[in-house]
């Protein structure tokens, strides 16, 4: 996996690096994201055409049909490791502090 695609999916989280404005292929400008913005991958596009090259790119749920450059973004890797705190554990849960977990 390079550093570039760093492993992109649908789902993923996404925080946008960098500022507009963004356009679209016949240069036109297009809504898009803003610098910091927290947005959720819809789709990702390996060798897709921007601009005057090709790269990987994604689609956002919040801009639909539109693609930006995978570099543009950095990717919010999720936390699995397991809740250590007895009281979040029980929130999760349902239950409250001190009841059997």
């Amino acid at each position: 996996m390079t550093e570039q695609s760093e492993g992109w999916r649908a789902g993923d989280l996404a925080v946008c690096a960098v500022y507009g404005p963004w356009f679209n292929d016949g240069a036109a400008p297009i809504a898009g994201p803003e610098h910091d913005q927290m947005l959720r991958v819809a789709c990702v596009y390996r060798d897709a055409p921007i601009g005057a090259g090709v790269c990987l790119a994604l689609e956002f749920d919040e801009f639909p049909d539109e693609l930006y450059p995978a570099r543009d973004f950095r990717r919010i890797r999720p936390d699995h490791r397991p809740a250590a705190d007895r009281r979040i554990v029980a929130m999760i849960k349902g239950v409250r502090v001190g009841a059997p977990v």
